[in-house]
């Protein structure tokens, strides 16, 4: 028989259809016709079952088309509708989705109507409700894709319908916990946003960075959370010093930690590591100006840059192992930093010129998001050698670009809107899309060589 030349899915192709079913259907619920005849009704429905449930609320409250879970049910049908399962097995999946995230919010809705008029109702509706949620969307899209994936095996022997999962179950176990990490960092980002905790390791922050720039001869001081150099003073704010990185390193201490003592260690360390980079990430304003012209620009791109080369170093461990990772590793973070260096800058401009006028951009995420992606984009092709033919390499390139384009109109198209896009957003699209078209371009050079060396067999 032939040898079975790719699988039936890959991550850049479950991602890219997650957005795609994700982002239909968050259009086509706000469209005006669904928002009057559909939205309205159902937010309407849910109010006078929370309502019934829970009694009347205890002060005046609208259910609003905000309350109605769309959202919530768009996001998780979106990603039921793209996993690679039976279609009979998607569309039970996206059902259940409905009628848990309906049935969740309607108790969600009942307790906010009790707690309405109280100090109470902040709380549950900025910060309980959403970390809510945010873990029950990914634990029914966990167990929900594990059943799936066991179904599959059953009516299919020895093809599992995400095949392109890691094998290890570390790795697995990485990638799910990556995502209900990082899911609940953003849900959770109005609690430690407004912390007076997070302001206070801010202050300390901008301290011992002082400390270290005047230990090297530069003049520094520091007013609580300011930061005041000879360029400048420098405002540390919460949103400064938390990073999705954190979500990341905690998902891998639990994945990878051999032991509880490792993983334990691994733990404590997670606010001494991430205090240690961001006193280092302020301390770029040390930087000479002939190297560095903005180290403002420089301090926000910071951990967009810590994230490239952690995702470029750990797909050459992938490729390589560990012992022989080194090199092409260090290989693709020169070649993206040549070429950020040489031609970052007169890309961008090309890119926003084709897109239209540039967007207002305090910090440079939108500006620098073009060259950045391709030069993320060289470096992962420099750190993975021939595993990519170059055409296809190309061809991935040209894709990038046109993406580009396409994400800074829309960019653009938004910002007319009155509603500015958030940075964290951005500088995770940074990241996200040239791993992913990466990937799509090795996975069918792969599979196009597997085809290839096929061979009949008795």
């Amino acid at each position: 028989m032939l040898t079975d030349v790719a699988s039936r899915s890959t991550p850049a192709r479950f991602a890219l259809r997650f957005a795609a079913y994700s982002l239909a259907l968050f259009g086509a619920l706000r469209l005006g016709w669904l928002e009057l005849h559909v939205v309205s009704p159902f937010a309407a429905a849910q109010g006078v079952l929370a309502a019934s449930l829970f009694g009347t609320p205890a002060a005046p409250m609208i259910t609003t088309l905000a309350c109605s879970g769309t959202d919530a049910i768009a996001l998780c049908m979106g990603a039921v509708l793209a996993y690679p399962a039976r279609w009979i097995s998607r569309l039970t999946g996206a059902l259940a989705g409905l009628a848990l995230i309906v049935g969740v919010n309607i108790i969600r809705i009942g307790t906010l109507g009790r707690a309405a008029g109280s100090g109470w109702f902040d709380a549950l509706h900025v910060f309980v409700w959403p970390t809510i949620l945010t873990f029950m969307i990914g634990g029914y899209l966990f167990v929900w894709t594990r059943r799936a994936d066991a179904a599959e095996r059953i009516t299919r022997p020895g093809e599992g319908a995400a095949s392109w999962l890691p094998a290890s179950k570390p790795a697995r176990v990485f990638v799910a916990l990556t995502i209900v990490l990082m899911l609940l960092f953003i849900a959770m980002s109005p609690l430690y946003l407004e912390s007076p905790a997070v302001l206070e390791l801010a202050s300390f922050m901008a301290g011992a960075a002082a400390v270290v720039l005047g230990a090297i001869g530069i003049p520094a001081s520091h007013t609580a959370n300011v930061l005041v150099t000879d360029r400048g003073a420098l405002l540390v704010t919460q949103e400064c010093i938390t990073t999705p990185l954190i979500p990341v390193y905690l998902a891998a201490v639990t994945a990878f930690g051999r032991t509880w003592r490792w993983r334990t260690l691994g733990y404590l360390a997670t606010v001494p590591i991430f205090v240690a980079l961001g006193i280092a990430r302020l301390l770029v304003v040390a930087l000479p100006a002939a190297l560095v012209g903005s180290p403002l620009f420089l301090i926000h791109a910071f951990y967009q840059l810590a994230l490239g080369a952690v995702v470029v170093a750990a797909f050459a461990i992938w490729r390589h192992g560990r012992r022989r990772a080194f090199v092409p590793a260090a290989a693709g973070l020169v070649v993206g930093a040549v070429f950020l260096a040489v031609a970052g800058a007169p890309y961008s401009r090309a890119i926003a010129t084709l897109a239209g006028t540039p967007v207002n951009d305090p910090q440079g995420a939108i500006a620098f998001l073009p060259g950045f992606q391709i030069g993320l984009y060289l470096a992962l092709s420099a750190a993975a050698f021939a595993a990519t033919g170059w055409r296809r390499l190309l061809a991935g390139a040209a894709a990038l670009a046109l993406t580009q384009v396409i994400v800074l109109a829309g960019l653009l198209a938004v910002s007319h809107t009155g509603l500015p896009p958030d940075v964290r957003d951005v500088r995770a699209w940074a990241v996200a899309a040239p791993l992913l078209i990466f990937l799509l371009a090795r996975r069918s050079a792969g599979a196009r060589t597997t085809g290839h060396s096929a061979q009949p067999q008795p």
